[in-house]
């Protein structure tokens, strides 16, 4: 499972003891996700949320304690879930959430205007270990899934860029995120399935999805 994960409002950091939640856009603390592991079972502890974040984040540790150990149970307060259940429901959210070509058509292959804000070689702001091999930039004033302006991976450049111009070659449609990504080339067809999933990996290896052009 991916260090950080999106849900509506929070963004959770996995740690030693599970996660802690920050509010995803003004990023001050809202709890802690607490889980102690007793062989085939987990207990799963909800500290420091207020009434009106308390509900998303046992949304959040329902599936995410799953997704991060190696267990049949858990226990979230006063109710108990299973594994089993877990992977039926698991499998029928990813059924539903698949998406075709299709469904992008209005974006594969349309002109895109990127604004960089991680351009080439740049760091990522909360993992620095992480460094950019492409330029990464937003669409300015059209926005994702996360409330946020709409991601761009920029293949072709070699060097920094500010902006670019060119096309949607690509959408990456996250199975375990609220949003999508999109890819940017200088025209439709210079790159293979194979060649954008190689480009985008250093950050869509801990994601699940699927890649639609």
């Amino acid at each position: 499972m991916q260090t950080q994960v999106k849900t509506e409002t929070m963004l959770f950091t996995r740690t030693d003891f599970g996660w802690t939640a920050a509010h995803k856009k003004f990023n001050h603390f809202l709890g802690t996700v607490r889980v102690a592991v007793r062989g085939e079972e987990a207990e799963v502890f909800l500290e420091d949320f207020c009434e009106e974040t308390r509900a998303e984040a046992e949304r959040f540790a329902a599936r995410a304690v799953f997704l991060a150990y190696e267990v049949e149970r858990a226990r979230i307060g006063e109710k108990t879930l299973l594994r089993e259940d877990f992977e039926a429901a698991e499998a029928a959210r990813r059924r539903a959430l698949h998406r075709t070509s299709a469904d992008y058509a209005d974006v594969l292959g349309k002109p895109v205007h990127v604004v960089m804000d991680r351009p080439l070689g740049s760091a990522h702001p909360r993992h620095p270990e992480m460094v950019y091999p492409v330029n990464y930039g937003a669409v300015p004033g059209l926005l994702a899934g996360d409330g946020a302006e709409q991601d761009v991976y920029v293949l072709g450049p070699t060097k920094p860029l500010e902006t670019f111009d060119g096309v949607v070659i690509a959408v990456i449609h996250r199975f375990d995120d609220v949003e999508d990504k999109w890819v940017a080339a200088a025209a439709p067809g210079l790159y293979t399935a194979g060649e954008i999933l190689d480009a985008v990996h250093f950050q869509e290896q801990y994601y699940e999805s699927e890649l639609l052009m």
